[in-house]
């Protein structure tokens, strides 16, 4: 085992050190209190001089309460205790509940009246001990609540907490192995297992008194055990600074994630009906707003969620209870130079305390020994180091001060003043396994003697300054956690919630997309660009790869006399001529600047851009329609003439007849494409959904295509004529209007963009 050693700054002459040395070293301690029993005390404000010496303690009210005088303390009459099952009983005589001195900062004794309470739920006489370990020493051959029943004389149910744990038992009223005390028995352990192991003694002995009432402890300790067996453990209940870091990226990634997602997806789904609308000042606001509101609902819900870690269950603990166990030890330091506490009392048998005490005495350093159990709950938060401190603060006293750890063997000695030069760290040999916690071990009596040899052997001369370890942090620095809204919250609102968004986004494209092609559900129409509310830009963007995509067929087409011919389709024009016609005036209509309706977009207005698009369509359709022609080169049957759909003319040739319902109110039969038709037969009321809307209202409100002026009007009949629409885009161009060429015609315009 390790011994650590740290070395003082002054040094003072060997004689004065002897002068100061504690003035009893007999075997037993001299009249008065002795450690662990209520003696008169240090007087009035020595608890709250014993906080100032103990860093991280709370101010001490300004007048003891009635939790700093209660049972509990860790003091009860009587002579130095060996027995630490006496040493408590003798507690229990004063009061039912007794909570130790060692563990302020999990259990301090303002704790005591929750505990009382509890207890009186489980309708017999109860017997609570909260000790610093479970290592309690059995002199009787028995457990310890039995031995504690013994001492004590009461039957009723006795149960025992600590840092680890509990147990409990049931004397009296069938014993141990009646049905009392087999569910006293389950409702602990179902009480353990149903809990984190962070829950703290006072919650595991609340929820131990809550299943034991219920009459279902047999049943309850099955079913956890059973859930235990397969891998499952409670959630801690209190959250530490690395969960809520992951609780402040996760809160970051919704408060962006959702609604980035909600607003992505919506604009997927609009533009896949054709429904998305021009941008607008006012609705970008709208959603802007909507989108903060979503992030700010949802931030809100996380804070409720997991914002706020539940209360600890028991107050902060005052100065006094910080100070107890300083107090105790150094009133035994008073009257002898080793202390042993009474909790462990059995770490040192009787014989070693009197040859360990005579030996000190002999020293020619003064040496003061405490014996006491460390762990996190104390007041020092199990630093030796800084129990050595303390100790040195309130004694005032220059010695080699020494804390051993009567459960893990650990040392710690700190010269402070005296003619010892080379103390320093000291291993123990390996073939020492540690100290025990009864009296049929002597590991830590052999610590001990190995330490005070140590100290012999150093050499004389001034010791190193020693620097005073770092203090512990306060109980309620400790419990804090960092809030719902740092650590990582930014990372989270800025990387992971878009890329959350992002990859939704992609998710729902991918099933719509399957959806779709596993239905079989029809197309748009054939040009996937069409859409039922399309902005001007992409009016624009489909205007011209049509006409691009028309120019490209015209310069294929070969030249000749009887080219057009060899095409087929006349109605008095030839299918070429008339192809090469479409196409001048769909360019000439790209190349128009400034159009009513054009919203200062440049170029044409939103009805010229359609026709546009439905002259290089009809072009198209005119060079790529098949006739039929008979046997001695007459001309057979031909096909007719391309006619867009009267919804929406960007869906491409009509394919049969449909009845739908005008501005006006009546219905009419209207040649629509295979697309429309079918969500009518689907729907029969769809129409206001697929008819084509136009920005060209005020402000750039969407206007029905049939409502407005031109070749599309409801007034230009059941179907939508291409020689009305190049009519009407003859006469919009007036002069620019070009003429029947007989060659390719070239865009004036970069048609590829």
């Amino acid at each position: 085992m390790l011994i650590r050693v740290r070395r003082s700054a002054a040094v003072l002459a060997a004689a004065l050190a002897l002068a100061l040395l504690p003035g009893a070293t007999a075997v037993g301690d001299s009249p008065g209190a002795s450690p662990g029993t209520a003696g008169p005390g240090p007087g009035p404000g020595t608890a709250a001089e014993a906080a100032t010496t103990l860093p991280g303690a709370t101010p001490a009210p300004g007048t003891a309460s009635k939790t700093d005088t209660a049972p509990g303390a860790g003091k009860v009459p009587g002579a130095e205790a060996t027995d630490s099952v006496s040493y408590i009983a003798e507690g229990l005589r004063e009061n039912p509940v007794w909570i130790s001195d060692q563990v302020p900062r999990e259990v301090p004794r303002s704790a005591a009246p929750l505990l009382a309470r509890a207890a009186e739920r489980t309708g017999m006489p109860t017997y609570v001990v909260v000790t610093a370990t479970d290592r309690l020493g059995a002199p009787l051959g028995g457990s310890f609540l039995d031995d504690l029943h013994d001492r004590l004389g009461r039957d009723g149910l006795y149960v025992r907490l600590s840092e680890s744990g509990g147990e409990a038992r049931v004397h009296g009223a069938g014993g141990p192995d009646g049905p009392d005390g087999l569910a006293a028995e389950a409702a602990m352990r179902a009480a353990e297992t149903e809990l984190p192991h962070d829950a703290g003694p006072v919650v595991l002995f609340q929820r131990f008194v809550e299943i034991l009432a219920s009459g279902r402890a047999v049943e309850r300790a099955e079913a956890a055990e059973a859930k235990a067996s397969r891998g499952w453990e409670p959630d801690w209940m209190y959250p530490s600074d690395d969960e809520m870091n992951d609780r402040s990226l996760f809160t970051g990634a919704l408060a962006t994630g959702v609604p980035l997602s909600v607003l992505l997806t919506v604009r997927l789904v609009r533009r896949r009906r054709g429904t998305l609308r021009p941008r607008s000042g006012r609705r970008t606001g709208l959603v802007l707003l909507a989108a903060a509101s979503t992030a700010g609902a949802v931030t809100a819900g996380c804070w409720a969620v997991f914002g706020t870690p539940p209360p600890r269950p028991v107050a902060q603990p005052t100065g006094a209870e910080l100070g107890a166990r300083v107090e105790r030890v150094v009133e035994g330091l008073a009257r002898s130079p080793l202390y042993v506490d009474p909790e462990t009392a059995e770490a040192l048998a009787p014989g070693d305390r009197a040859r360990l005490r005579e030996r000190i005495a002999g020293m020619d350093v003064p040496v003061l020994v405490a014996a006491v159990p460390m762990q996190d709950a104390d007041e020092s938060a199990g630093d030796g180091e800084v129990l050595v401190h303390s100790l040195h603060g309130r004694i005032g006293r220059d010695a080699v001060y020494v804390v051993a750890d009567t459960g893990s063997g650990t040392v710690d000695i700190v010269p402070f003043g005296v003619d010892r030069a080379g103390l320093g760290t000291f291993d123990l040999p390996d073939s020492f396994d540690g100290p025990g916690s009864s009296g049929s071990d002597d590991g830590l009596a052999r610590v001990l003697d190995e330490v005070l040899q140590y100290v012999e052997d150093s050499p004389r001369g001034q010791s190193s300054v020693y620097y005073a370890p770092d203090p512990p942090l306060a109980p309620a620095d400790e419990d804090a956690v960092q809030s719902l809204f740092a650590g990582d919250l930014t990372p989270g609102a800025t990387v992971v919630g878009p890329l959350l968004a992002v990859s939704f986004l992609g998710v729902v494209a991918g099933v719509l997309f399957v959806a779709d092609w596993l239905r079989g559900a029809p197309a748009r129409g054939p040009f996937p660009s069409a859409r039922n509310r399309p902005t001007t830009g992409l009016l624009r963007r489909t205007a011209r790869k049509s006409t691009a995509a028309l120019a490209r067929l015209l310069a294929e087409r070969p030249a000749g006399p009887g080219a057009d011919a060899a095409a087929g389709a006349g109605e008095g024009e030839p299918a070429a001529a008339r192809a090469r016609r479409y196409h001048g005036l769909a360019t000439a209509l790209l190349e128009a600047r400034g159009g009513s309706g054009s919203g200062g977009n440049g170029g044409a207005d939103p009805v010229a851009l359609v026709c546009a698009v439905v002259l290089a369509h009809a072009g198209k359709a005119a060079l790529t329609a098949k006739g039929s022609a008979g046997a001695d080169g007459s001309e057979g049957k031909k096909k007719r003439r391309y006619t867009p759909c009267r919804l929406n003319p960007l869906h491409g040739s009509a394919q049969g007849s449909r009845k739908t319902g005008t501005s006006s109110g009546e219905k009419r039969p209207v040649q629509v494409c295979a697309a429309c038709a079918s969500s009518l037969n689907t729907a029969p009321n769809a129409t206001a959904r697929l008819v084509l809307h136009l920005p060209c209202g005020p402000g750039g409100r969407l206007v029905p295509v049939q409502e407005l002026p031109g070749p599309f009007a409801w007034s230009a009949g059941a179907a939508v004529r291409v020689g009305a629409v190049a009519q009407w885009a003859q006469e919009r161009l007036g002069d620019a209007a070009p003429g029947s060429s007989e060659g390719p015609v070239a865009p004036a315009v970069d048609l590829s963009k």
